[in-house]
């Protein structure tokens, strides 16, 4: 079967499967990086577009690690202008401080730019060209990393969560390489695969043509060993998933939370393959066998009603995220950014952004701040209300939104006496690492002296005096990150 028809039964089958793109016509959008691979992809691609009805466009990535990096995006573009394909690049910042080295770092950054013009385009699948050599090198890299089963199954046709599509894996290199002479097609080369200091091109030239002329069908019968460990993988997918819908997930405030009893009735092996399932389900970045068990190890020790936080490893500096063990439930929870040092004003609008937050005042009956004390008026309100128009507040009378600073109190409750923040905190069961993100809100005046009163703790409690009726407006805010 030629390439050309291989590709089109697998654009065929993604385009009619249980992925299938919602939109009319589906959009593709190819990592082009000028190498021979994504060359040949496009080319082919490009031939497709009329029978099977989808639309394509290319993005090229600039990781400004190579001095050719600007004649290689310019022959990309030419490419795509002379063949008249929509064509979209961006130059990235590979961090080489990060870790993870050049190769993951440069990855991470290339994915990330892609994703996020997919994102612009609402395109259906990022489209990469990794081929069958690609694929068998991925498994035997893993496995000297000593990945598990879903490092093993290397990379899938179809990645849902990162919506990449690889049509190519069962494809040899020899056979890309054919095409391209055949079609007299031009393509660059990296001059970096040449360094075998990198362990992919060390195990591309030097290791895999040792095995090879050992064992003549390496690549396809590595094919199939990635293609069951993928089938393995499924069968733990399911079981984690079936093992979380006994344990009570629940949506938190920038996370999820599970019920820890459950948890702990699974044994060792089934927790953490729970947990393993968990994190990519929240998109976090998979920890190692090491720091997993590391995990596991202080959660399945923790005394039930201690408070217990870890920092998950590895996550990238703008995606922290944390897990909390509180009052029998474990949190999975992204840091946001602190709130601002300086107060937010409010200009009686209904949303305003304060430093990296988003803050909401809404009006609502019977709950909030009394907007009848803050002077107020009903025709006001109701202006508001349809018509979303600034609400205004008297002269000499602000309201303000602040971090607490510490002993702060308020009386929610005109049957019990005032009580300190920290208290109320306790008392309504807010998670420890929550309380730093509610501000607290005050009301200054000017006229006839000045003063400030402290009403309400956002989106959490409102000072006896400050509430209004049953039947009255009140003024509710509440904060998110941006």
């Amino acid at each position: 079967m030629s390439l050309l028809s291989q590709l089109e039964n697998v654009i065929k089958t993604f385009l009619a499967g249980e992925s299938a793109p919602h939109s009319q016509p589906p959009h593709l959008l190819l990592a082009l990086s000028g190498g021979v691979d994504s060359i040949v992809l496009l080319h082919t691609l490009s031939q497709l577009t009329t029978p099977l009805s989808f639309t394509l466009s290319a993005m090229h990535v600039h990781h400004g690690l190579s001095p050719h990096a600007d004649a290689w995006l310019q022959m990309c573009e030419q490419l795509c202008v002379d063949n008249s394909i929509p064509f979209y690049s961006e130059k990235v910042h590979v961090d080489l401080q990060s870790g993870l080295g050049v190769e993951a770092a440069a990855r991470d950054a290339r994915y990330q730019a892609l994703e996020r013009v997919r994102q612009q385009l609402a395109a259906d699948a990022i489209v990469t060209a990794h081929h069958m050599q690609d694929q068998a090198e991925t498994l035997l890299l893993q496995l000297m990393r000593g990945a598990g089963v879903k490092g093993l199954s290397a990379m899938s046709h179809w990645d849902a969560e990162r919506y990449l599509l690889r049509p190519l894996l069962t494809v040899p290199k020899a056979e890309l390489l054919q095409y391209a002479t055949i079609q007299q097609l031009k393509w660059v080369e990296d001059e970096s695969n040449a360094d075998i200091s990198y362990d992919r091109n060390f195990m591309r030239q030097k290791a895999m043509p040792v095995l090879r002329e050992r064992y003549p069908q390496l690549d396809s019968a590595l094919l199939r060993s990635a293609s069951h460990l993928a089938d393995a993988q499924i069968l733990l997918d399911t079981l984690a998933q079936q093992d979380l819908l006994q344990c009570d997930v629940r949506e938190e405030w920038l996370g999820q939370s599970i019920a820890i009893p459950h948890l702990h009735t699974l044994g060792d092996v089934r927790a953490k393959n729970l947990l393993r399932f968990w994190f990519q389900q929240r998109q976090l970045r998979m920890p190692n066998t090491e720091q997993l068990h590391d995990y596991w190890k202080q959660l399945s020790s923790v005394k039930p009603h201690r408070y217990l936080h870890l920092p998950l490893q590895g996550q990238a500096a703008d995606h922290r995220a944390y897990l909390h063990h509180y009052q029998q439930r474990l949190y999975c929870v992204a840091k946001p950014a602190a709130l601002p040092q300086t107060p937010l004003v409010w200009q009686g609008h209904q949303t305003q952004t304060w430093g990296d937050w988003q803050v909401q005042f809404k009006v609502s009956k019977g709950r909030g701040i009394a907007l009848a004390r803050l002077g107020i008026s009903p025709a006001a309100i109701t202006l508001n209300k349809r018509y979303g128009q600034p609400i205004p507040l008297p002269e000499g009378l602000a309201l303000l939104v602040s971090p607490r600073t510490g002993g702060e109190a308020l009386q929610p409750d005109a049957k019990r006496p005032r009580r300190e923040l920290k208290v109320i905190f306790q008392m309504l069961g807010i998670p420890p690492w929550q309380r730093a993100f509610y501000p607290v809100v005050q009301v200054t005046t000017t006229q006839p002296s000045t003063s400030q009163t402290l009403v309400a703790l956002a989106a959490i409690a409102v000072d006896e005096a400050w509430r209004p009726g049953r039947n009255a407006y009140g003024l509710e805010i509440f904060l998110q990150p941006r």
